[in-house]
């Protein structure tokens, strides 16, 4: 089961906002004097439930700023309340950015369930240190109509987040660069999301996946893709280690801060010694300026 399937799934079964209020800044890493890399949890997935502290302490030791959490249910991520989890990460120099979660916002109707569960998540994020929640799979797209609904839905909840002290944000996939109606799935949302309560988290590897081109949409929609995660994808090959695919990050890392960048998060789905293969992607990022400079939040 893929993380997409992963988290829609959990999520189903379960039944972030402006900048006015919030600090910018807050978004961004606390940096430790180090290198502005963060990386998402599932990623090790495999070690991390049966191994918390020892794998948390892995990435820690390989330079990372910052995790995003996976999966998590409103109260708890892999048994563990946020809070717990910040404590654990404050031991090791560490910050918890955010979290990938969701709700199936079913297009013909919300129930006031989920809208607490926005609630109840944003809350539980904000006590414990992070800055974002981040909608991780899209809840319909048979219909243009469905996906316009699932846009407003964002609205309300990116405004319900900025109210609970945190940012709303979705997370592509390969998916939504497919069309319906003539249409884009990834530009719909972007089209009719309200950049003061929905920010994007652009997959690098996903878009590359889906056949569209990143430098485009970075052109296109500026200061919208706020969080990037850090995947790689080759074209008849598959997802590979940062560097070694089609994303051209040279170019998108020499001008993160035009294209609004505040937050990077490496996320790798291949086999093999996954902890080696996050570790040559610190080690491919931390050569970017950006990784370097930054404000302390």
């Amino acid at each position: 089961m893929n993380r997409r399937d992963f988290i829609g799934k959990s999520m189903a079964v379960a039944a972030c906002g402006s900048f006015a209020g919030i600090n910018v800044k807050a978004f961004e890493t606390i940096k430790r004097g180090g290198f502005r890399i963060g990386i998402q949890l599932y990623s090790i997935n495999k070690s991390l439930p049966t191994d918390v502290r020892g794998s948390l302490r892995k990435i820690a030791d390989m330079g990372y700023e910052h995790v995003e959490a996976y999966g998590f249910n409103g109260s708890f991520f892999l048994d563990r309340t946020l809070k717990e989890w910040k404590l654990m990460l404050d031991e090791l120099g560490m910050t918890l950015s955010g979290t990938h979660c969701g709700t199936p916002m079913l297009p013909t109707d919300v129930s006031s369930s989920e809208w607490d569960y926005w609630r109840k998540s944003a809350e539980e994020m904000r006590t414990a240190g992070g800055k974002y929640l981040v909608q991780s799979f899209l809840p319909a797209r048979e219909s243009l109509d469905e996906v316009k609904r699932v846009a407003e839905q964002f609205n309300k909840t990116g405004e319900i987040c900025r109210l609970g002290g945190v940012r709303f944000g979705y997370h592509n996939h390969h998916a939504e660069l497919k069309e319906v109606e003539g249409q884009v799935i990834l530009d719909v949302l972007l089209q009719n999301t309200d950049p003061e309560l929905v920010f994007f988290q652009m997959d690098m590897g996903h878009v590359v996946n889906g056949g569209g081109n990143i430098l485009d949409y970075m052109r296109k929609y500026p200061k919208r893709f706020l969080s990037w995660h850090a995947s790689d994808f080759k074209k008849g090959e598959g997802y590979v280690e940062l560097g070694q695919g089609d994303v051209p990050y040279d170019e998108l890392l020499q001008l993160a801060g035009e294209y609004g960048l505040m937050d990077l998060t490496v996320e790798q789905e291949t086999g093999g010694d996954i902890y080696a293969a996050c570790k040559r992607n610190f080690e491919f990022l931390k050569k970017f300026a950006w990784t370097k400079t930054g404000n302390k939040a």
